[in-house]
């Protein structure tokens, strides 16, 4: 039963720990195997500004208080899945401001296919028309289940499963493949992908 302690200053939140837990434990399972997931425990310990010292200087609060500032602006940039589910999120809530902490404003997303959605989306508002006219073409009916993100540096791979009815008969199932690239943060282009049979089937259902 492999048991990781991990030892954090306070002031870390029940989130940020959670994550910590979570990584750690994938870290072990892709070291160990699958099999080993259920028996990993993880046990994180926290500790007081003042009882920590390196080379002979004690940590002050305000030396943490700093520390956990830094460390929070950096998170705002950090590229990683959830961020990327968060991106999704902000698109679906439709809030410029919050669009804007995930999307850069001048962002291009290309849509492949030879129908009338396809092409490059520049910018945030024809990214957001084009999610629209998805939305209205299928009554509302479009969805994406997402699977877990690939982070390779500032570049996230997602595969996920889009569906929609439009009218009777046409039903839309198909896997599909987002890239999404990053800067300073933020979304600068991303990109979908459709393989064989799929890319027929998703031109067919939008023509």
């Amino acid at each position: 039963m492999p048991i990781i302690r991990v030892s954090l200053l306070e002031g870390w939140t029940m989130e940020q720990k959670a994550q910590v837990t979570q990584e750690m434990t994938e870290a072990l399972v892709s070291v160990l195997g699958e099999v080993s997931r259920p028996y990993i425990y993880v046990v994180v310990d926290e500790m007081q500004a003042g009882a920590v010292a390196f080379a002979g200087n004690v940590i002050t609060d305000e030396m943490n208080r700093e520390a956990l500032a830094t460390s929070a602006r950096e998170r705002q940039k950090a590229v990683n899945a959830q961020r990327a589910e968060d991106a999704y999120a902000a698109l679906e809530g439709g809030d410029r401001e919050v669009i804007a902490q995930y999307w850069t404003e001048d962002v291009s997303w290309s849509v492949p296919g030879n129908h009338p959605l396809a092409g490059v989306k520049k910018g945030v508002g024809e990214l957001l028309a084009y999610r629209r006219a998805r939305a209205e073409l299928t009554g509302g009916t479009f969805r994406t289940e997402r699977g877990r993100a690939l982070v390779d540096g500032t570049t996230v791979v997602i595969r996920g499963r889009e569906m929609a009815v439009r009218g009777p008969g046409r039903v839309l199932e198909v896997d599909t493949l987002h890239t999404l690239v990053w800067s300073e943060g933020r979304i600068a282009s991303g990109s979908e992908a459709f393989a064989g049979a799929a890319a027929a089937a998703n031109d067919s259902f939008w023509n």
